[in-house]
């Protein structure tokens, strides 16, 4: 079943204000997004999960996948996915850069998750975790889509080769930045 999806203007001032309260400390935003959520009725709870879970889902593309593999020196499905959780916390503007040319996260200067890395995994729990502390019952993911690599179609585009001299041509300004000393 899916839900009402939260307006775009509304989740993306959400993830602003909850990321802008975190600096550097994944905790701190994970606890700075409950704390928003719990002040929404189950609803809207609801619709914020749905949109988060829609634009994990449109970052599922080869484009993305390679550049998390840059700045990390290799990138699994689960770092992915953890990966894209970051992406979507950083907020609409670097969002949206990365999803339309994902090598411009090189000029991205913010902080890292947990690691030193870009991933964030626990943020995804966030929301469920508020919605049963209200009343809410099951999974409050079980109200959107279902989640992009998990059985569903593979990710759009082209893939990238896992070969330096290729990556380096992909992503030019990422391998400049992490080629040689990637995070994590």
């Amino acid at each position: 079943m899916t839900a009402q999806v939260m307006p775009a203007d509304q989740f993306w001032s959400m993830i602003g204000r909850t990321g802008a309260a975190s600096v550097a400390d994944p905790a701190a935003q994970s606890e700075a997004l409950a704390a928003a959520l719990r002040e929404l009725p189950l609803d809207q709870i609801i619709g914020f999960e749905v949109a988060f879970r829609r634009y994990l889902n449109q970052a599922y593309g080869w484009d993305l996948w390679g550049a998390a593999y840059v700045i990390h020196g290799g990138c699994s499905d689960d770092g992915f996915e953890y990966f894209r959780r970051w992406l979507v916390t950083r907020g609409q503007e670097v969002y949206e850069g990365a999803m339309t040319d994902p090598d411009s996260l090189a000029q991205f200067d913010g902080a890292s998750g947990p690691d030193d890395t870009w991933e964030f995994e626990e943020i995804y729990y966030v929301a469920n975790r508020v919605f049963r502390d209200k009343g809410g019952e099951g999974d409050v993911r079980d109200h959107s889509e279902p989640e992009a690599g998990l059985g569903g179609p593979g990710p759009a585009g082209d893939p990238f080769e896992e070969d330096e001299a290729h990556l380096a041509a992909r992503y030019p300004k990422l391998w400049r930045r992490f080629g040689e000393s990637p995070l994590g």
